[in-house]
């Protein structure tokens, strides 16, 4: 279980990123430099809670399956990670100058690509089945991430909802 956490730390943020990406790159486009929403119906807001617990045990599936592909490679969670923030910073050919590493992490990175494109695709069609729709769960998300008052929000109701 300590490795799913371990991954959870960098997935968590490649989740959302791989989630949203065509939603925000599209509402970028359509709202530039728009004020936040923050007056979302308390009912929406509950929607969009209820709809991330439902997909919270998608994401840990996923996670799972993350998790054994690296570990299947022969590889540990720990150095992909480290590779992957090397890789993201720009530097990672001095986190290894391993040419098999690399061929081995690439690799790898491929998989897990491939297994973050079959969870998007499990979890947007979950949001575009839920009441509430792809375009309210984009608009409340974006709101989460550029409010204060609204990520407050649905933190204590996510919290409430997690302890009961």
């Amino acid at each position: 279980m300590k490795n799913t956490k371990s991954i959870t730390k960098l997935i968590a943020p490649i989740f959302a990123f791989a989630l949203l990406f065509g939603f925000k790159a599209s509402a970028q486009e359509m709202m530039p430099q728009q004020e936040v929403q923050e007056d979302f119906a308390d009912e929406d807001i509950k929607k969009f809670v209820d709809i991330n617990l439902q997909v919270m045990p998608i994401q840990e599936k996923y996670q799972g399956k993350m998790v054994e592909t690296i570990e299947e490679s022969g590889m540990s969670v720990q150095r992909f990670e480290e590779l992957s923030m090397a890789q993201q910073s720009g530097d990672i050919r001095e986190a290894s100058e391993d040419p098999e590493e690399l061929a081995q992490y690439n690799q790898v990175g491929q998989e897990i690509m491939q297994i973050q494109s079959e969870m998007q695709n499990e979890v947007v069609g979950h949001i575009s089945q839920s009441d509430l729709g792809p375009e309210k769960f984009q608009q409340i998300y974006m709101a989460y991430t550029q409010s204060e008052k609204v990520r407050a929000k649905i933190d204590k109701l996510m919290a409430d909802a997690i302890e009961d």
